[in-house]
């Protein structure tokens, strides 16, 4: 409770819940990213590997961010953090885009994949600040987008992957969070509708098999949205009404 540091780590469905945030201090200051999806280096001030070395089978991205580089999958997200200063020190929340467990969206001259990337900030963003890891809480989802990279893989195969790419996540981010929090995937609407990758039936499972994973984090949380996101009204097949967002922002404006 009350750390100086939050980082909120996701896709457009982090990006709601961001916005729906009600942060307890005086923001004195904001910073958004230019270009909601092709603006993610220029937010973090790193530059741009010399040469963009496409994904491996297990990674992403699978859709714009591939014929894009340097771009997001996710069109709608886009990082932002609002930052409050008083006599003593800053406090402030931030959203990072990260729309895969394993992804090469985002490489630098010295990083290979967003989820690299996106710690890198993390560590200068504290060191500038003079904080440490203990200061931080990390709260994190990824799984809607992996789920293009099950196309021609079975179930099985396609859970193995998605499992891997995340405990190589959170191990990076366990060096610069002091709480990881994980947010369950949420159901769609359209589950067996065959222009949508997303099965509820697979991401249930991706679910439990995530919440093993964190338990075995001494730092680690696992909130279930599960249940609650089936109780409100889809507006598409991924996205809810407001007042689920609301509901699940209020549990972190109550702990910042």
């Amino acid at each position: 409770k009350s750390k100086k540091a939050w980082f909120f780590f996701g896709d457009s469905q982090m990006g709601k819940y961001f916005n729906a945030l009600d942060y307890p201090y005086i923001i004195t200051s904001k910073k958004e990213t230019d270009d909601l999806r092709c603006g993610f280096l220029d937010y973090v001030h790193l530059p741009r590997s010399e040469e963009w070395v496409y994904p491996q089978y297990n990674q992403g991205p699978a859709k714009f961010g591939r014929k894009n580089h340097f771009c997001s999958d996710v069109a709608s997200a886009g990082n932002r953090r609002f930052e409050s200063d008083s006599t003593e020190g800053s406090n402030f929340m931030e959203l990072l885009t990260v729309d895969f467990a394993s992804d090469v969206e985002q490489q630098t001259r010295y990083t290979n994949t967003t989820q690299e990337t996106a710690t890198l900030h993390v560590a200068n963003q504290l060191q500038l600040r003079g904080l440490t890891y203990e200061d931080s809480v990390c709260v994190v989802n990824v799984g809607l987008h992996d789920q293009k990279l099950c196309e021609s893989k079975s179930d099985s195969h396609c859970l193995v992957i998605y499992v891997t790419n995340v405990k190589v996540y959170l191990n990076l981010l366990y060096n610069v969070c002091g709480s990881i929090i994980w947010l369950s995937t949420t159901p769609v609407r359209d589950t067996h509708n065959p222009n949508y990758p997303q099965r509820n039936d697979r991401m249930e499972i991706m679910n439990e098999k995530i919440r093993e994973v964190m338990a075995k984090f001494d730092n680690g949380y696992f909130v279930d949205v599960w249940e609650r996101a089936l109780g409100n009204t889809f507006v598409d097949n991924a996205h809810f009404t407001q007042d689920f967002y609301d509901n699940v922002a209020g549990l972190f404006s109550s702990l910042m």
